[in-house]
């Protein structure tokens, strides 16, 4: 019995070892502007244009179109970071494990599984911080050729309603809209969607 209990700590550490088990990415507290400055975006009535702030972020997976890995469907849309190691990073979207060799620069299932997919790779926020200064803009409709956009604030996770406003513009003057420094050009809106380009984030707040 006392041999195995000297042999079984290494044996189990040489298992992990060899297992090569991805380790969480460790992430820090950074200033972030949502969508990022030249993003592309369509959004819904309530839903933020623009957000900016502190918090955590974490790389995420872009898969633009349907793919296939060998007969395996690969699904377009955003493969969160889950974890990483030396070789590869995992990223994981309902259930669907992702990964992305380093080395060979390929997509895989698994590591016999893999295809030559084209993809990008973009910041996402994974956890807001509690005690930041949040701003963001929120698209609240059209009617005729005006949109109306509501401006919030929030600091400590708490909303300020003294700085809370409403603005309207008139898309017959001009594309792009602004407020507080913020910048956003307007490519179509309906009264249910908005698809539009970030060009610049909010002043920075002191």
């Amino acid at each position: 019995m006392s041999i195995w209990k000297k042999i079984l700590p290494v044996a189990m550490a040489l298992v992990l070892m060899l297992s090569g088990c991805a380790s969480k990415k460790q992430t820090e507290i950074a200033s972030f502007t949502f969508p990022e400055i030249g993003t592309i975006a369509t959004k819904g009535i309530g839903e933020s244009l623009l957000t900016q702030g502190k918090g955590q972020l974490e790389p995420a997976l872009i898969i633009a179109n349907d793919e296939m890995i060998g007969s395996i469907p690969l699904l377009k849309g955003e493969y969160p970071f889950q974890a990483e190691n030396g070789t590869r990073i995992k990223y994981v979207k309902d259930g669907t494990d992702v990964y992305l060799y380093k080395a060979e620069n390929k997509i895989c299932f698994s590591k016999e599984q893999c295809a030559d997919i084209k993809y990008s790779i973009s910041n996402r926020l994974a956890k807001k911080s509690v005690n930041a200064f949040q701003q963001t803009l929120l698209y609240n409709g059209k009617i005729g050729n005006r949109i109306t956009l509501a401006y919030r604030e929030f600091s400590n996770n708490l909303a300020r309603p003294a700085f809370n406003n409403e603005v309207t513009y008139d898309l017959g003057e001009s594309p792009i809209l602004g407020y507080k420094g913020a910048r956003i050009e307007i490519v179509k809106a309906t009264n249910t969607e908005i698809t539009y380009k970030v060009l610049s984030g909010f002043n920075e707040v002191n």
